[in-house]
């Protein structure tokens, strides 16, 4: 009889799941299942405490929802990527495993980790088995006649919805129950060391089931209003980006979901739905860090990154990572992060664009700072945001672009709801006036506890303008 092991990691569910699926397909093999955390490695990476407190809550759930399959979690704390390669090799000789089931992982220390892996078993003939569940498209299948993964994301977005399209969405099904369980030890899933930081479990609720149903609600209630709003700052977002970052919940679900919902109108949806761009740009990031991996150690693509003289003034970041630039659609932004662990992609531009053009800051602060913060915090995704915005990652908005935060706060929160919310000493200021309180204080003589802008627009975009024209063509 074969024994199987199950690997977990950025893929805590046990629907629609590929490797999981495909280890329990032979009936008659016994199925173990194994996840290992590496808090230090995780610090080392800038992960928020809340999302390490939202994968360890997401554990607890997992192991009782494979109980129920007859499939028991055993859990590892390790230290480093390297420390748990060798827990993993002793488990699967301890438990005589025959084969490892897996799903990718695109970082750079990540895939060297797997492949790690991958050559120590075969030396014990161990079979590794690796799957793509965590985008639609494999990498590798969108890519240009050269073989190589597309520059321009509107050349990836239509092949991709081309493939989509063609393909018949599969929500694979959970594995059937086990008839008997293998149990070697009983070990408690402890509290990582990592110092939790709590999370609105409403926001973020724990364990697929409740993730599925919020989901299903999203698509029931407002997913139209996401439709036609784009990108405004309101609350009708699905808000699931945390689960997709820890592999709760799949982006194929998603779009398994809304066909089902929206059976007659959803290629139509596919291919306009701002919703489902989001998930396409998600899956833009993933296949681009699948082919440059290095992209997860801050580097670039670019050839004239390293030519920007950065400004790094200290205290204007420090006023920008606390909410306190006198800009308030950025404060509000960056005091919603700071808050919730959470910011509308809008406000993520905004706030990002500001640091990196106007105080004329390293991106890689940001970059690194977000991480730090965000409960959804995914490589992919924030390197790409934070270079696309930046104008030095793949397919970036040109460099001369820059988000005027005045016009922005004016365009996606024209009554200041979402200024007021975040920043009470705003509460009393009139929506005409909020989006620039300062120069409205100054016409009437007025002063508020709000900090007064600590940059001049104007000046900074031309500031701005120069550094990156005499690094981009070294003149």
């Amino acid at each position: 009889m074969k024994t199987n092991l199950m690997w977990f990691r950025s893929d805590l569910r046990i629907r629609n799941n590929l490797a999981l699926y495909s280890a329990c397909q032979d009936c008659e093999a016994t199925i173990l299942a194994l996840f290992i955390s590496c808090p230090h490695q995780w610090k080392l990476n800038s992960m928020s405490s809340r999302k390490a407190f939202l994968i360890y809550k997401n554990i607890i759930f997992l192991k009782k929802e494979l109980m129920k399959l007859n499939i028991y979690l055993y859990y590892h704390e390790s230290t480093t990527f390297l420390e748990s390669v060798n827990y993993l090799i002793k488990f699967c000789r301890k438990n005589k495993v025959n084969n490892l089931y897996y799903n990718y992982e695109y970082e750079f220390l990540e895939q060297k980790r797997d492949i790690m892996v991958m050559k120590k078993l075969k030396k014990y003939h161990i079979i590794s088995n690796g799957f793509h569940s965590s985008t639609l498209i494999p990498p590798g299948v969108i890519i240009n006649k050269k073989g190589e993964m597309y520059k321009k994301y509107s050349h990836f977005k239509n092949r991709c919805i081309l493939e989509v399209l063609k393909n018949s969405l599969n929500d694979i099904f959970i594995p059937k129950k086990r008839k008997t369980i293998i149990l070697t030890s009983n070990t408690p899933i402890v509290p990582f060391d990592f110092n939790f930081h709590r999370f609105n479990e409403q926001l973020f609720p724990i364990g697929e089931i409740k993730v599925l149903k919020k989901l299903k609600l999203f698509f029931k209630n407002k997913f139209n209003k996401y439709f036609t709003k784009n990108n405004s700052i309101s609350n009708d977002t699905s808000m699931l980006s945390a689960h997709l970052s820890i592999g709760v919940l799949s982006p194929m679900q998603c779009l398994f979901l809304l066909f089902k919902y929206y059976p007659n109108t959803y290629a139509y949806y596919v291919k306009k739905c701002c919703w489902v761009n989001e998930l396409i740009w998600r899956e833009f990031f993933k296949h681009l860090l699948y082919f440059h991996p290095l992209l997860s150690q801050q580097k670039v693509l670019c050839d004239w990154e390293n030519n920007i003289k950065w400004s790094n003034n200290e205290k204007h970041f420090e006023a920008w990572k606390r909410g306190k630039t006198g800009f308030p659609i950025v404060d509000a932004g960056m005091r919603q992060l700071n808050q919730l662990g959470w910011m509308h992609n809008r406000l993520r531009m905004v706030t990002s664009s500001f640091l990196v053009k106007n105080l004329l800051i390293d991106w890689r602060k940001g970059e690194q700072y977000f991480m730090s913060r965000l409960i959804d915090g995914d490589t992919a995704l924030n390197n790409g945001n934070w270079q696309w915005i930046s104008s030095i990652g793949s397919d970036s908005a040109p460099y001369f672009r820059i988000f005027n935060p005045i016009l922005q706060s004016k365009k996606f929160d024209a009554q200041g709801k979402f200024i007021r919310k975040y920043i009470p000493e705003l509460t009393k200021i009139s929506y005409t006036n909020i989006h620039d309180p300062n120069t409205w204080n100054r016409k009437i003589r007025r002063r508020n506890s709000y900090p007064e802008p600590i940059i001049n627009l104007a000046d900074s975009k031309k500031t701005m303008l120069t550094v990156f024209k005499l690094a981009k063509y070294k003149l």
